[in-house]
């Protein structure tokens, strides 16, 4: 079956609520755990290392590299990104994304450089907007390049921040 069928039955299916709500959690149930074990392996970790550097046991890592086990929290995700080196997204897409996203998982989808490896940072020169990297075009937002400018106030820690950042911009 090729990818555009595939797609066009999925597409179908996405029609139902509960169907494009039960797709989600399990693209997210099946895949970090994969990706966790992925990455820890490329890097190669142990599971006890791994627990060191995240500060957590062996055993709760076993669980977090089990699709089974359901029970990822951001704080633990974060834990595991700060030990990998690597960065941490999460965010609110569009069904779309998710969709096409797991039609073109791969091997490769589980690859993910560390900061010392990351040749954003690391090819020689700066990274400018709209650059291709790894066939990827790295789009930086106007916020980032404030950032980068200096001219940006640092990113907000609380919702309740980000109100008073807006009342007194105003």
């Amino acid at each position: 079956m090729n990818m555009t069928l595939a797609r066009e039955g999925l597409v179908t299916k996405f029609e139902d609520k509960e169907y494009r709500d039960s797709f989600v959690a399990e693209q997210i149930f099946s895949r970090l755990p994969l990706k966790i074990r992925s990455i820890r392996e490329t890097q190669e970790l142990t599971q006890q290392q791994l627990g060191k550097l995240a500060d957590m046991a062996q055993t709760w890592v076993s669980k977090l590299e089990d699709p089974n086990y359901g029970k990822l929290t951001v704080a633990t995700l974060l834990k595991l990104a700060s030990a990998f080196d690597v960065g941490l997204q999460i965010d609110f897409v569009p069904f779309s994304r998710i969709l096409d996203d797991s039609l073109r998982l791969s091997a490769g989808s589980f690859v993910v450089a560390k900061f010392a490896d990351d040749p954003g940072f690391h090819c020689g020169q700066a990274v400018a907007s709209g650059t291709a990297i790894g066939g990827t075009i790295i789009s930086l937002s106007s916020y980032a390049m404030e950032m980068v400018s200096g001219d940006a106030p640092p990113p907000p820690k609380s919702a309740s921040s980000i109100a008073q950042q807006r009342t007194s911009a105003a």
